[in-house]
């Protein structure tokens, strides 16, 4: 089975990203956390030599996303909403030949290769997998190629704490059988942060995030 991995990000403008993040500790400085966490990450993704797409907010040029994150495979969002830009997502890497895909955002400075890993896997036997965040919504969703629906992507009330526990009403209402992942956090406001910074193995898991953390 081929599979990869969607990874969305933007591009870290001051008030761009991480809003709720920097309504606490100011909107530079959440630019700033919020491209440690996509470095950190990918930094990850890397050394387990995933198959990865970033699709790029493309209100930034490649160019850009390419000084910032290197030479790596991306592709622009398109649609007029999250959950349409998330559906052509699936379909622009469907399109490439893959069977099925798992997509990611990018507040998860400390979400392992293994749960990606585990989230792919369950593609082999499962039509859909949805991994819950610990807010209410999810940090990771995959389809096979063959069962991936418009339904779920469709008339939600994004960033509500409802999000999870819809997507997985609407999965199941189109008949499919959704596999589970185990819940992690995302880093949305300054007491995520202070938890994340908690983690035993921050230096060696999180260097970029650990390094703005320090400067300040």
């Amino acid at each position: 089975m081929k599979q990869a991995l969607l990874f969305f990000v933007k591009f870290p403008i001051a008030g761009c990203v991480k809003s709720r993040l920097g309504d606490d500790i100011g909107y530079e400085l959440a630019a700033r956390y919020y491209s440690a966490f996509v470095l950190d990450l990918l930094a990850r993704i890397d050394r387990h030599e995933i198959e990865t797409y970033i699709f790029f907010d493309p209100n930034h040029s490649v160019d850009i996303y390419e000084r910032w994150l290197g030479n790596r495979k991306m592709i622009p969002q398109h649609g007029k909403d999250l959950g349409e830009r998330m559906f052509n997502a699936f379909e622009d890497a469907f399109k490439l030949g893959y069977d099925s895909c798992v997509l990611i955002g990018s507040d998860l400075p400390d979400l392992t290769a293994q749960e990606i890993n585990r989230g792919m896997d369950s593609l082999r036997e499962h039509p859909a997998c949805v991994g819950p965040a610990k807010d209410g919504g999810y940090f990771l969703i995959g389809f096979q190629k063959e069962a991936l629906t418009k339904v779920p992507f469709t008339n939600m009330e994004w960033s509500t704490p409802k999000v999870f526990t819809e997507t997985i009403t609407k999965i199941k209402s189109v008949g499919l059988e959704g596999f589970i992942l185990q819940e992690h956090a995302d880093i949305d406001t300054a007491q995520d942060l202070v938890q994340l910074m908690k983690h035993k193995d921050i230096q060696t898991e999180c260097p970029h995030t650990l390094a703005v953390s320090i400067k300040e």
